[in-house]
């Protein structure tokens, strides 16, 4: 990629692009490399959108963002479009409040996103059915790769629907007596998870003396960086996909499917949502409620029926 002339003179003449790339690189020397990919998605976005050219910071206006967001929504982004256009904007805004406080803009200036009401839309459903769930642990495949991928999806449930990402880095260190206990990667949030009898067969099936690791995820002669990382989440996806299509009735399936399926049947099963919250390795219940996928119609009905039913039979007496 050609290198980007800065043809403004002084600090407001920093171009968007440029600024971002160095916020990039930063996020990736702290480790933050969630957030640098979000960035770097952002700024190729913003790049996209404005066809190429440069773009500083004073042309940063809200008629512009209003554009932008025209811009996201024509491309039809993915499966949820406004969390997903969300998402960018809100990084967006993060560069330029960033560059504010860098002092690239005068003191006091309005920010342009000031009057955006960047509220999630609750996605639907990505709970499994209790016979789907059973369908998967339960399938055999004779390759090998997915017979691993339907154990580990499987060990993800068993242990509060563990993200992938925790599960890959479990280390024989992360064993203490009858539970697992580690930090989540993503928020380093203290779980303790009491050892199942199915997550110990689990667990023995794939001891390996020669590995730190529980499951033969991640290699153990070498660091994974994160590019290589991503590379493995995308071909657990994958498998997950191949395996749901091979269903009796066919769903979509991800690693964070066994997440949402755990804490969605710990609800019908009337776990109290500070538990679920605390297994989730929530940091508030706010997030498990939005997180948490809403009870089945019929079920609400039922129990609707169940807590009005003297006074319907009152006026069904007359």
């Amino acid at each position: 990629m050609s290198k980007r002339k800065n043809n403004r003179p002084g600090k407001a003449g920093t171009a968007f692009y440029t600024y971002a790339t160095e916020r990039i690189r930063e996020k990736r020397l702290a480790g933050k490399h969630n957030t640098a990919d979000l960035y770097r998605t952002t700024r190729n976005w913003v790049n996209d959108f404005l066809g190429k050219r440069n773009l500083f910071f004073p042309e940063i206006t809200p008629g512009l963002i209003s554009r932008f967001v025209a811009y996201l929504q024509a491309a039809g982004l993915r499966v949820n479009t406004v969390n997903t256009v969300n998402t960018y904007l809100s990084n967006f805004r993060s560069i330029y409040n960033q560059a504010c406080r860098d002092g690239l803009l005068p003191a006091r200036v309005v920010s342009p996103f000031a009057y955006l009401n960047l509220k999630r839309e609750r996605a639907g459903s990505r709970a499994l059915g209790h016979e789907s769930l059973r369908e998967i642990v339960t399938l055999k495949s004779e390759e090998p790769d997915l017979a691993c991928v339907i154990d580990y999806c499987t060990f993800a449930y068993l242990s509060c629907g563990m993200p992938f990402a925790d599960m890959a880095r479990l280390t024989t260190a992360n064993l203490y007596g009858e539970e697992i206990v580690y930090k989540r990667k993503k928020t380093g949030t203290l779980i303790r998870v009491g050892i199942t009898p199915g997550m110990r067969r689990l667990i023995n099936k794939y001891a390996d003396p020669s590995s730190p690791y529980l499951f033969p995820i991640l290699s153990p002669d070498r660091e994974v960086g994160h590019e290589e990382y991503k590379a493995i989440l995308r071909s657990y996806n994958n498998s997950l996909k191949k395996i749901g299509r091979a269903l009796s009735r066919p769903v979509h399936l991800t690693s964070y499917v066994f997440r949402h399926t755990w804490a969605t049947n710990a609800l019908r099963k009337h776990v109290p949502l500070s538990i679920i919250s605390q297994a989730l390795g929530h940091t508030s219940e706010k997030t498990t409620r939005f997180y948490l996928a809403s009870l089945e119609q019929s079920e609400l009905n039922r129990e609707n029926a169940r807590v009005t039913e003297e006074v319907d039979l009152l006026l069904a007496t007359g």
